[in-house]
């Protein structure tokens, strides 16, 4: 009711109800005292008739003004009552909050105690497959004895045979694939001016340069192994024929992917094309050294490798590379440089199945029939019949020779079987005809005069000159 009364009476309502009262009395006393004396009488009441009102605002000023100060405090209680409220919550909230902690920690503490567990058995679990690998490797060592004291007696373990894949697609084994041979050569073949005549069985080194220049005419490589082949007679096996291809083509590729740029000594090494050009004139020194480069680089990055699994890819690459090094100084009849490389490659990966089928040729020759025998065997063990398919024809033929030698017509003829029947199907030992003869002629009486554009054409120098 009070603060109804006090909204009620506000100073503009009140102003004006006094003044018109005062108006009213005014006009009132006006007229009922008309003489001086009353109008002075009057004025003294309305002085006194003012100062009463005045004080009776100041006191429903204050009057508010505590009703006002009584309604702020009581807000402030209750707000601190909503934060006693809050306080109380926000304890009741901290000790959910422990114990959710409490519960994470626990929960915490069993993981890492699982986990301890887990690692325990994988632990366990390593060293038991560490033992039981050398286990198995003592039980391999026995058996590598056990094979070897049977080449002993006689009783060598009769190899798988081993499918035959095509080694040269849907090339013919009989037309000579000619891709781009000058028309004029053909003409002059068409004509009979050029006729072949034959000569006496090369030795392979002596074949480089044909081997160069037919690969620069991007003739099959094939028809190539089957031409060196036919050039060779026996003066080279068919392994060693592609083997010899295989690695000044390997050559090239590693020239034209800038393997010999950033080696460390290459100021003083020869370039691709001058270690090409020598080679095509059977002087394989300047090629052998930048192999010899590369693969002391790779050695040397690899022992600076500290991831094992990195560093066995560096050391499977380094040993594919001796094995390059070892077939091009084998074509010199260099058999121990030939015999280090390959050894090389092996120590550097041992489970190389192409290393193991080159060092056992280099065994073969040197009369080692033991090491020779246990290599090609190596060879059947480690070689993907998909991936080394004419090294694993080579180790059937040469355990067939060796087979033959000890009595064992049986087994000897069926290893010859089987690599014959790879060679028949790639078309090595299949003679060229007369025409093809011609065509090999003209090749190698032009190929020294053509052999820089040969060169140029295989390292694609003209391509690269134009970025220089």
């Amino acid at each position: 009711m009070l603060k109804y009364m006090i909204t009620f009476l506000t100073i503009s309502r009140f102003s004006s109800a006094i003044n018109q009262n005062l108006n009213g009395m005014a006009t009132f006393f006006q007229h009922y005292f008309a003489g001086t004396d009353n109008l002075r009488i009057v004025s003294i009441i309305l002085l006194l008739l003012a100062f009463i009102l005045f004080l009776f605002l100041i006191v429903i000023l204050y009057i508010k003004s505590l009703l006002s100060f009584i309604k702020e405090s009581e807000a402030t209680l209750s707000s601190q009552g909503g934060f006693a409220r809050r306080s109380v919550e926000d304890q009741e909230l901290e000790k959910e909050l422990e114990k959710e902690l409490e519960r994470d920690l626990e929960n915490t503490k069993n993981e890492r105690a699982f986990l301890r567990e887990q690692q325990k058995k994988e632990k366990d679990a390593f060293y038991n497959a560490q033992k039981e690998i050398e286990r198995q490797k003592e039980e391999e060592k026995k058996k590598q004895k056990e094979e070897e004291e049977r080449f002993k007696a006689k009783t060598i373990p009769f190899p798988k045979p081993v499918s035959v894949p095509n080694f040269r697609g849907n090339a013919s084994l009989y037309e000579f694939d000619w891709r781009t041979g000058k028309q004029g050569e053909l003409d002059e073949i068409a004509a009979g001016l050029v006729p072949f005549e034959r000569v006496q069985p090369k030795p392979i080194i002596d074949m480089l340069g044909l081997i160069i220049n037919m690969l620069g005419r991007n003739i099959d490589v094939g028809k190539i192994a089957q031409t060196i082949k036919s050039r060779c007679g026996s003066g080279a096996s068919e392994e060693e024929i592609i083997q010899t291809i295989d690695s000044i083509q390997n050559f090239i590729s590693l020239a034209n992917n800038g393997r010999f740029l950033n080696l460390p000594d290459k100021d003083n090494l020869p370039t691709p094309e001058m270690a090409l050009i020598a080679l095509s004139k059977g002087e394989t020194a300047p090629t052998l050294s930048l192999m010899e480069s590369l693969i002391n680089y790779l050695v040397d990055k690899a022992a600076e490798t500290n991831m094992p699994q990195k560093r066995d890819i560096i050391f499977l690459e380094a040993s594919n590379y001796a094995c390059i090094f070892g077939s091009i100084a084998n074509t010199e009849d260099d058999p121990a440089l030939a015999t280090s490389a390959f050894e090389l490659a092996l120590e550097l990966s041992p489970k190389n199945a192409n290393a193991w089928s080159r060092a056992a040729d280099c065994y073969a020759k040197s009369k080692t029939d033991s090491k020779a025998v246990v290599a090609y065997q190596n060879v059947l063990a480690y070689g993907n019949e998909n991936l080394y398919p004419h090294q694993i024809a080579n180790a059937n033929q040469k355990l067939a020779e060796y087979y033959e030698t000890q009595g064992d017509k049986q087994k000897a003829a069926t290893l010859y079987g089987l690599s014959n029947a790879y060679y028949r199907t790639i078309g090595i030992n299949t003679s060229l005809t007369n025409k093809e003869l011609d065509i090999i002629s003209i090749i190698e009486s032009k190929q020294e005069e053509n052999m820089p554009d040969t060169v140029g054409r295989l390292l694609n120098l003209s391509k690269k000159k134009q970025y220089i």
